[in-house]
């Protein structure tokens, strides 16, 4: 019996009916792929258009079947079986292929795209993202902290998740304003998603649109507009972040629980005041700090019960000793702690009041207790490059500079526009002897600061031991231009000394003394 129904198959041409159309998909998917990367059609258009030529399989093989040369049959039993498994395969090997094939743009690619997108450098996993600073789409540019703040947020939850990589805030809004393409940036931030939008707020009304971009192809995987009343706002901002894991398939962690959200308050003042105070702590200044700390104290006032404002003093405090002479050193560690202890018991689950105190935890050389509260902040966000760079910078300080320069290589990767990742790393590298490394790594960071102190000094002492005393002079006058310009004759001083042309144990003793 099978062997007739294989004589049937043959005489009603299934075979060649299975081969046309197999052909005609092939053709009609490259078309579609062609129009999908011009116009930049979601990737749902195409996903539907292999769900339908695969049903539309099925149908041509069941036309073929009835309307054969021989006319109508009717199927037996065993007919019946082998045809549902004919279907069945084919069906498995077109759905394998629908999930396998690589995107319009890959396959239509020519190969100079497709090698300018390997030497774009852009990571090949799709578990790595940056969230771009939303566009203020509001008319008004005091609202900028509210639409810097909806991105933030966004990261900050995407970031508690260990399956993504998510650049830093300080790296993302690095190209906040310019007009650079969005493989350019991925290629800077080693990321392959990228997230972009704006907000729009007036009155008590927000429209929030996002979408995600495949850096590589260019397209946009997923895109929504959120047209609410502010008070939604919290709920806007987990959705997204839920949307982008589903997306990327990936499971987010530290989901709120049922009726919670991840910004910790539901009161719009209270987050508001959050929102402007740390968009002035990342500002690093004396005079910003002490305003986030006193909008902090006005979040936590009008919501005792927000532990996000007492973490954003405790991250104040913490490092304000660093940037002003207001308070002494050591006096500001107390409220730091305070704040942190106070977060925590509101909230466990924050990462950034484990980070404060393993910082100050360092400052007081309780070494063992600072790396193990840095250690639950990364446990807490897998994400957190500041607690990188803090646990690397404590690592050092202990000796173990292979640690630190592995927890400072992680906090690059993860910030690699911060300039004090970039200062501590190179500090690191050139203390286990890899000079060449650490002036390639700050001369990145000074091609767009030129300005920046740290690493002018840092590509100083390097030129110094590599020495290439032509270039260790143009950075010592560039240093004390930044710094100090009445410095530039020591900086000529010591060049002259080192290579061999000046008295270098007169200029020793002078300086020791």
């Amino acid at each position: 019996m099978t062997s007739d129904l294989f004589e049937r198959l043959r005489e009603r041409k299934l075979g060649q009916w299975a081969l046309a159309y197999l052909t005609g998909a092939w053709v009609m998917l490259q078309v579609l792929g062609l129009a999908a990367e011009s116009y930049g059609w979601p990737r749902i258009v195409m996903q539907t258009s292999f769900g339908v030529i695969a049903l539309g399989f099925f149908v041509a093989l069941v036309l073929a079947w009835y309307h054969g040369e021989r006319g109508a049959q009717k199927f037996s039993g065993t007919e019946l079986l082998l045809l549902a498994l004919l279907l069945g395969v084919g069906g498995a090997l077109l759905w394998k292929f629908a999930r396998t094939a690589p995107s319009p743009a890959a396959a239509t690619a020519t190969p100079s795209t497709a090698s300018t997108a390997a030497d774009n450098g852009v990571i090949a996993d799709r578990k790595s993202i940056a969230v771009l600073p939303f566009i203020n789409m509001s008319g008004d540019k005091d609202n900028e902290y509210f639409s810097d703040g909806i991105s933030e947020e966004i990261l900050n939850v995407l970031a508690k998740t260990p399956d993504l990589h998510v650049a830093a805030r300080t790296s993302s809004f690095a190209f906040k304003g310019k007009t650079i393409e969005v493989p350019a940036i991925a290629h800077e931030l080693n990321v392959r998603m990228v997230l972009e939008g704006s907000v729009r707020k007036q009155g008590d009304r927000v429209r929030i649109t996002a979408q995600l971009i495949d850096a590589r192809t260019g397209f946009h995987e997923w895109s929504q507009t959120y047209d609410r009343s502010l008070q939604d706002i919290f709920a806007i901002q987990d959705e997204i972040a839920k949307a982008i894991g589903d997306e990327l398939e990936v499971k987010l962690a530290g989901t709120p629980a049922a009726g919670k959200n991840s910004t910790g308050t539901s009161n719009l003042k209270a987050y508001d005041l959050y929102l402007r105070g740390i968009a002035l702590w990342q500002t690093r200044r004396g005079d910003a700090l002490w305003q986030a700390i006193d909008l902090f104290d006005q979040a936590t006032q009008a919501d005792p019960k927000f532990a996000q404002g007492y973490a954003g003093q405790a991250l104040a405090y913490a490092i304000i000793g660093d940037y002003s002479a207001r308070i002494p050193y050591a006096e500001s560690l107390a409220p730091a702690t305070d704040f942190s202890e106070r977060a925590l018991a509101l909230d466990p689950s924050l990462p950034e009041p484990y980070a404060a105190l393993g910082l100050i935890a360092a400052k007081e050389l309780r070494r063992a207790t600072a790396d193990g509260l840095l250690s639950r902040a990364i446990l807490l966000r897998p994400s957190y490059a500041t607690a990188y760079q803090w646990r690397g910078s404590l690592l050092m300080s202990n000796g173990d500079l292979a640690g630190g320069l592995a927890s400072l290589e992680r906090a690059s990767a993860l910030d690699p526009r911060s300039l004090v990742v970039a200062d501590n790393h190179s500090f690191v590298l050139r203390a286990l002897g890899h000079d060449a490394e650490a002036r390639a790594l700050c001369m990145h960071t000074l091609a767009f600061v030129p300005t920046y102190v740290g690493c002018l000094e840092e590509v100083s002492m390097a030129d110094l031991r590599l020495r290439d005393f032509d270039g260790a002079r143009s950075m010592l006058e560039r240093l004390a231009a930044a710094s100090n310009p009445s410095a530039s004759a020591q900086g000529r001083e010591l060049v002259e000394a080192l290579s061999g042309h000046g008295d270098r144990h007169a200029l020793a003793a002078r300086l020791a003394a």
